[in-house]
């Protein structure tokens, strides 16, 4: 059921890129990869910000939603996360020892949608979540600094648009991984970098080739 969950946490961050890219059809097909940045910092949000934001609307749910994955989705006209923090976020709660799963739908820096979805995980200790977002010692605005300084990655231009972020649980390791995500310079292979959100260190990283239709 876990491999099953990655693969919807992929595929919900990948159908919300194409979403987006279809939407923006009627932009300048000529427009160059690295395209002006235009901060909007009053509805941009770092992981940490969604986080606390999603997890306040989950423990109303219930005081016992623990966070489990989320992204942020790439719904912006023009590339953003330069700066590390986005406006739209799907967040991820589940229950340990219970089946039940809780969407935090963020949009434009405020939350637009809650749904919860019985029977949806397979029952999980406490171990597989997240105790809280005081775990995430580092965030987003300082980790793709770090990313930049680690490797090259170069922000998407029509699919999946700037830089997008997300986070998961190392289970070995016990810590929250945050996730830095790019592209090559070619734009074929989408560039995953995971860090230790507690020690700020790059535990691993990952290229997937991408289609865009």
């Amino acid at each position: 059921m876990k491999k099953n969950l990655l693969l919807l946490f992929i595929c919900v961050f990948l159908v919300s890129c194409q979403q987006s890219t279809d939407q923006d059809t009627t932009m300048d097909s000529n427009i160059e990869s690295e395209v002006a940045f235009f901060p909007d910092i009053e509805m941009g949000l770092t992981l940490k910000e969604a986080l606390e934001m999603a997890h306040k609307e989950a423990l109303k749910w219930n005081k016992e939603a623990m966070l489990y994955s989320g992204t942020s989705v790439d719904k912006d006209k023009v590339p953003t996360g330069m700066d590390g923090r986005r406006k739209n976020w799907n967040i991820e709660f589940g229950i340990p020892g219970k089946t039940d799963f809780y969407l935090v739908t963020i949009r434009d820096g405020k939350v637009l949608d809650k749904v919860h979805v019985p029977n949806e995980m397979d029952a999980m200790p406490k171990s597989q979540f997240i105790s809280k977002v005081e775990d995430f010692k580092y965030d987003t605005p300082e980790l793709l600094k770090v990313a930049l300084k680690t490797t090259k990655i170069y922000p998407g231009d029509t699919f999946a648009k700037g830089y997008n972020f997300g986070f998961t649980k190392h289970l070995k390791k016990n810590v929250p991984i945050v996730q830095v995500i790019g592209w090559d310079k070619a734009k074929k292979n989408m560039i995953y970098l995971m860090f230790n959100a507690v020690t700020g260190k790059l535990e691993d990283n990952l290229e997937r080739e991408q289609y865009k239709n």
